[in-house]
C-alpha cells in the first residue's frame, strides 16, 4: 500500500512547490507594478492644475466713461458683459526629506495662460524656481513672474477682495507680470517662529503684454539697456491668544528702482517760474542723434510699504469669523506722458512712440487730419502718491461637511499723479492736463463662496476726481461709477491632494 502512495505524494509535494513558486512570481510581479504605480502617483502628486473663469456684468453712470474697472466702456454704452479673466495653470512644486526628516520644497515650476472673449491674450507666469535643498531658504527663480512690490501687486486676482487692483497700482504697475530672474529668501514651513521673505528681482521694466502710453502695439520685451530693480521684505507672524482666537500681523517694505529711456528732445518737469508758480517746463538733459540712437535715461523710482492685521476667532457652533485691517501707501518718481502717468511702453522690441493727428494738404488744396506717428513721446516727471485700505469681516459657517464663507468688504484707495501742484494750480495755461488730476475711489462689496469652486461677488465703486483750475474739471465731479457683479468658477486638482494644498490668500495664512 505504501508503495503504491509513495508517488502520488510525490507528485503532489512537486505540484504544490510549483504552485508556491508560480504564487511567488506572481506575487513579485505584483509588487513590482505596484511600485510603479505608487511612483507614478507620487509624480502626478508633484503636479497642481487649476482654472477659473472670471465672468461679470458692469453698470456705469455714463457711457463711454473711462475705467480702471477693466477697462473703458463702448462709446455708446453704459453696461456691458465681459470675460474679465480666464486662466489656465499647471505648476510643479517638488519636495523632499533632508537629514533632519523634514519635508522641504526644492523645485517649483509655473506656466499660465489668460483668455477672453478677445481670444488668448498672453502669458501671465512662466518661471522655474530652484530651492536649495539643505536648508529650504534660499532659491533663485528666473523667467515671467509677479512683481514682488509691495501687496496689491503681487496677490492673486483669484483670492483677491476687490475686483480689481487700485488705480495707482494699474497704472503704475501695468499687468501682473514681469521677465527678469529673481533671488529669494524664503522661510520653509518648518520654521516656526515667523514667515520671512526678501525678494532681490532684475527685470526689463516693461511689463508682459502690456499696452504703452499712445500705442496701439503689445509690448513683448525690451527696447532698452538699462534693466529695473525690485526689492521687498515681507514679514509675518501667528499669535494663538486661546483656543478660540488667533492674531496674525504682517508687513512688508518695498523699492522700486528703475529707468525709463528718453527718445525725444523734449522732457518736463515741475519747477517754480518767476512768479512762484509751479509750471511744467522743459529739462531735457539730453538729446538723440541723427542715427536715433538715445542715451539719456530718467528715474522710475517707487517706495511702499503695507501693514495688515488679522483676527479669526469662534463665533457660536460652527461658525468662526475673521476681521482684517490693511493700510498700503506708495509714493515716487513716474517719468510718464502728457496724456498718461503710465510709464511709456515699447511696441515690440522698438522704442516707444506717438500717434497724433496732423494737418496735411492735398494735391487739391484741401486740408485734412492725417494720423502721424512720431519717433517718441514726450516724458513728463511726475512726483505721485497712492494709498489704498481695506477692511473685511468674514464669516465662516460649516454646514455638514461643507463651509460657506461670506466677505463684507469696504475699500478706499487715491492716487494723486502730481504731487507738486495744487488743485487750482492745474491749469492749461502752465502746461498740465487732466492726466494730474488725483483720484479718490470709495468701494463697498460682499461676496459669498457656498462652495469651493464658486463665488459670486457684488461691487461697487463710487470715484471721485479733484476739482482743479481746468476746463470741464473745475468744481463737477464726473459721473464714473460702476456697479460690477461677478461670478467665478474655479477648478482645482489639489482639492485632491491635501498635501500639497496651500492658501494663496494671505487672509488666513498661517505663518
Amino acid at each position: 500500500m505504501t508503495k503504491k502512495l509513495l508517488p502520488t505524494v510525490i507528485w503532489l509535494l512537486l505540484t504544490l512547490t510549483g504552485s508556491a513558486q508560480n504564487y511567488a512570481a506572481d506575487s513579485a510581479r505584483l509588487e513590482q507594478r505596484f511600485k510603479k504605480i505608487d511612483l507614478i502617483l507620487n509624480v502626478l502628486r508633484d503636479f497642481r492644475f487649476d482654472a477659473y473663469a472670471q465672468v461679470e456684468w458692469q453698470r456705469a453712470d455714463t457711457a463711454g466713461v473711462s475705467s480702471v474697472q477693466g477697462g473703458n466702456f463702448p462709446a455708446a454704452a453704459n453696461n456691458r458683459f465681459l470675460v474679465r479673466r480666464g486662466r489656465f495653470r499647471l505648476t510643479w512644486q517638488h519636495e523632499i526629506v533632508n537629514k533632519h526628516g523634514d519635508s522641504i520644497k526644492v523645485g517649483e515650476f509655473m506656466f499660465q495662460m489668460d483668455a477672453t472673449e478677445k481670444g488668448f491674450n498672453s502669458v501671465k507666469d512662466f518661471y522655474g524656481r530652484i530651492i536649495d535643498p539643505w536648508t529650504g531658504w534660499f532659491s533663485i527663480e528666473g523667467g515671467i513672474f509677479r512683481r514682488a512690490f509691495g501687496y496689491e501687486a503681487p496677490i492673486v486676482n483669484a483670492t483677491s477682495e476687490s475686483p480689481e487692483q487700485a488705480r495707482v497700482i494699474q497704472l503704475l504697475i501695468p499687468q501682473e507680470s514681469e521677465l527678469g530672474a529673481t533671488v529669494i529668501i524664503e522661510s520653509p514651513r518648518t520654521f516656526k517662529p515667523v514667515y520671512l521673505r526678501v525678494d532681490a528681482a532684475v527685470v526689463n521694466g516693461t511689463g508682459i503684454g502690456s499696452t504703452g502710453a499712445g500705442q496701439s502695439g503689445i509690448n513683448t520685451g525690451t527696447y532698452q539697456s538699462a534693466k529695473d530693480f525690485i526689492g521687498r521684505i515681507f514679514i509675518g507672524r501667528t499669535w494663538n491668544i486661546n483656543s478660540g482666537l488667533q492674531v496674525s500681523l504682517n508687513a512688508s517694505g518695498s523699492v522700486y528702482n528703475g529707468r525709463v529711456l528718453q527718445t525725444t528732445n523734449n522732457v518736463y518737469e515741475v519747477v517754480k517760474n518767476s512768479a512762484g508758480q509751479d509750471v511744467l517746463k522743459n529739462v531735457t538733459a539730453g538729446t538723440a542723434d541723427t542715427a536715433g540712437k538715445y542715451h539719456t535715461c530718467y528715474a522710475r523710482d517707487y517706495y511702499g510699504g503695507h501693514l495688515q492685521l488679522n483676527l479669526d476667532y469662534k463665533l457660536t457652533g460652527k461658525a468662526s469669523a475673521t476681521t482684517m485691517l490693511r493700510g498700503e501707501y506708495i509714493s515716487g518718481t513716474e517719468p510718464g506722458t502728457s496724456g498718461s502717468s503710465a510709464v511709456p511702453l515699447g511696441t515690440g522690441t522698438g522704442v516707444p512712440t506717438t500717434t497724433v493727428n496732423d494737418t496735411v494738404v492735398t494735391t487739391t488744396g484741401a486740408k485734412i487730419l492725417v494720423p502721424v506717428t512720431s519717433n517718441g513721446v514726450d516724458l513728463y516727471i511726475r512726483k505721485f502718491n497712492g494709498i489704498i485700505a481695506t477692511f473685511t469681516q468674514s464669516f465662516h459657517n460649516q454646514i455638514g461637511n461643507q463651509t460657506i464663507n461670506q466677505d463684507l468688504v469696504f475699500k478706499f484707495d487715491s492716487y494723486n499723479p502730481n504731487t507738486q501742484v495744487t488743485a487750482k494750480g492745474l491749469t492749461k495755461a502752465n502746461g498740465y492736463s487732466t492726466t494730474d488730476l488725483s483720484y479718490n475711489t470709495f468701494s463697498f462689496g460682499y461676496t459669498i463662496s457656498p462652495l469651493p469652486y464658486f463665488k459670486l461677488m457684488f461691487w461697487y465703486d463710487h470715484i471721485v476726481n479733484e476739482s482743479s483750475g481746468l476746463a470741464g474739471w473745475t468744481a463737477d465731479y464726473k459721473k464714473d461709477d460702476v456697479f460690477t457683479l461677478r461670478t467665478q468658477f474655479t477648478i482645482d486638482s489639489w482639492w485632491f491632494n491635501k498635501k500639497n494644498l496651500n492658501n494663496d490668500n494671505l487672509i488666513t495664512r498661517q505663518y
